[in-house]
């Protein structure tokens, strides 16, 4: 299956399906193109072209979240789009040359390992994936939002007819989204919708949390301690001296 595919334009034509949501969602779910992404999770940590993968794996983004990532099959691929400058690429799709990628692929079984789950180590606003096929043809991607065990949102997104890269995302009006799943729904001719290859996960963390005020603090006249008027104790000294005369 290395350099099965052939290297095409870049996608012009994207058309999304409607997106649905669970009966337990905070948040309102949408389809997202990415707008407003504030964070990133490269695979390159994950090895050189044509490294296996195995079936749980880990990542950190850029922003320091922990990625946990699985394949439903036994293991995937580490594969660099064509051309690169690295001594070997296996993908000649059309993403972003040079970019890693990963293939849910099985080379000793010959089979797709998707659909391929990507859990956030904190919840977050929004995530997605530009995904291609490997295989010609028109395709049709989906990805699937969860809470916890809970899915909350689907979302699909056809290919043109070349069946170029789509990038592919929710998001939330709530930082509720836990993991992804990316899958293929099907595709214009016979294919295995478990063979794919995802770039790298583009994400939207929630703002951080601003410290709430120190009680007492900035508030003229008001002293966290305890203090007596001076004229007070003037005169608590003045009634003890006439008890002792």
């Amino acid at each position: 299956m290395f350099g099965y595919r052939v290297r095409r334009g870049l996608c012009v034509l994207a058309v999304f399906g409607l997106l649905t949501t669970g009966a337990a969602e905070a948040g309102i779910l949408s389809l997202w193109d990415g707008t407003g992404a504030n964070d990133s999770t490269s695979w390159s940590a994950l090895g050189s072209d044509g490294t296996v993968i195995p079936n749980s794996f880990a990542a950190t983004s850029t922003d320091g979240v922990a990625i946990s990532g699985s394949f439903a099959g036994n293991f995937g691929l580490v594969a660099i789009q064509c051309p690169a400058a690295a001594p070997t690429c296996s993908w000649t799709g059309n993403f972003p040359p040079g970019d890693t990628l990963v293939w849910t692929f099985d080379n000793t079984n010959n089979i797709g390992t998707g659909p391929l789950t990507l859990e956030f180590g904190k919840a977050v606003l929004a995530g997605g994936a530009a995904i291609q096929a490997d295989f010609n043809g028109a395709f049709t991607a989906k990805v699937e939002a969860f809470n916890g065990g809970t899915l909350i949102g689907t979302a699909t997104a056809m290919s043109d007819s070349n069946g170029d890269s789509v990038f592919i995302g929710i998001q939330d009006t709530a930082a509720e989204i836990t993991s992804l799943v990316f899958d293929l729904t099907g595709c214009a001719m016979a294919c295995d919708t478990g063979d794919f290859a995802v770039d790298k996960l583009i994400s939207e963390n929630p703002p951080a949390a601003v410290p709430g005020p120190i009680a007492g603090a900035g508030l003229p006249g008001l002293t966290l301690g305890r203090c007596w008027p001076s004229r007070l104790v003037a005169t608590a000294e003045e009634d003890r001296l006439n008890i002792l005369r």
